[in-house]
């Protein structure tokens, strides 16, 4: 029962993680009428209302609030689908909040300790959630990749209690230590992505590179300052980000492919399932800098980064299936 309601809080997460990457993109303009061209637009007006709200505190905003962003921002109400994105969004997080509190109050006792850490991770971050949720949207990126990273954080947790609880029947045996360490490799390097992915969309950044080796890129450390407010930086340091996101791409593709073949002969289908999420991951953040579908494929991009994270979280967390408290208890 526990593994059950541990796996439908994972799902629910993927639900938040695309509700709220909707949300974030719609408010920045991404995919709209006139793309890229709105899109530039769009971050200007919000980086000039910004700046306006600092240098005029008596109009009741103060730069650096959410009062002052909200003004900012442009509005994304009155397009398609936002106010479902927004129901869905709070009476998922508002159900994975009470699933995350069963799962530690009626599994704790029959977890192992990676179990327990694991659920601890995920109350942990809930709340941590919960919390900076009274502060989005906001002009630092910070608080988007607050956002973004703790929706990842969550769902590996949680998919790592399921994978636990699930004993040997989930395929545990077929887990080697070395598997469970490339998962957690790649986990890092997704969580890595998650911060490159967001800088780019914190900076307006999201149609700077339409080909593959994005020629004349520069790295510029500043651009992926997340305590840096939210501004364009000029095409060459936009299209080094691009770069970057790409080299780590290709590095987390070539750890999922290895765990693919590992895993190819005793479980096939996980195998193939996992191989495939990470090549639609590619083809969707190629639909998304060339601009095809631009609001829908950014959505989806972050959606199946919150499914892989589940997925090599599984993994690795299976590795805690041969404990006893575990099996007694799943």
């Amino acid at each position: 029962m526990i593994r059950i309601l541990a796996v439908l809080a994972c799902l629910l997460t993927v639900c938040i993680t695309a509700s709220s990457a909707f949300i974030r993109h719609a408010r920045n303009g991404v995919g709209c009428e006139g793309w890229p061209d709105c899109h530039h637009a769009a971050g200007a007006a919000a980086a000039s209302a910004a700046g306006s709200a600092g240098a005029d505190a008596a109009g009741g905003a103060v730069a650096g609030t959410p009062e002052a962003t909200r003004a900012a921002a442009p509005t994304a109400e009155g397009l398609p689908g936002v106010r479902l994105a927004r129901s869905l969004h709070r009476v998922s997080a508002t159900l994975v909040g009470v699933l995350v509190l069963l799962v530690v109050v009626f599994g704790w006792s029959s977890m192992g300790a990676p179990g327990r850490v694991a659920a601890s991770v995920a109350l942990v971050d809930t709340v941590f959630l919960a919390w900076l949720g009274r502060y989005t949207p906001h002009d630092l990126p910070l608080v988007t990749l607050g956002n973004v990273a703790g929706g990842l954080l969550l769902a590996a947790a949680l998919a790592w209690v399921a994978a636990a609880r699930g004993g040997r029947r989930a395929g545990a045996a077929s887990r080697t230590s070395g598997q469970a360490r490339i998962a957690l490799l790649a986990l890092a390097l997704l969580g890595l992505l998650a911060w490159g992915g967001t800088m780019i969309g914190a900076r307006h950044a999201i149609d700077a590179c339409g080909t593959p080796l994005c020629t004349g890129a520069r790295f510029d450390a500043a651009a992926m300052n997340p305590l840096r407010a939210t501004v364009a930086v000029d095409a060459a340091a936009a299209r080094g980000m691009h770069l970057g996101h790409r080299l780590a791409g290709l590095a987390f593709a070539a750890l999922v492919a290895l765990l693919a073949l590992g895993l190819r002969a005793a479980r096939p289908a996980f195998a193939a399932l996992l191989a495939t999420l990470a090549l639609a991951q590619i083809l969707l953040g190629a639909g998304t800098a060339l601009g095809v579908q631009a609001l829908t494929t950014a959505t989806l991009h972050n959606a199946l980064a919150a499914l892989l994270a589940a997925m090599l979280a599984a993994l690795a967390g299976g590795t805690t299936a041969s404990m006893p408290a575990v099996r007694s208890g799943a």
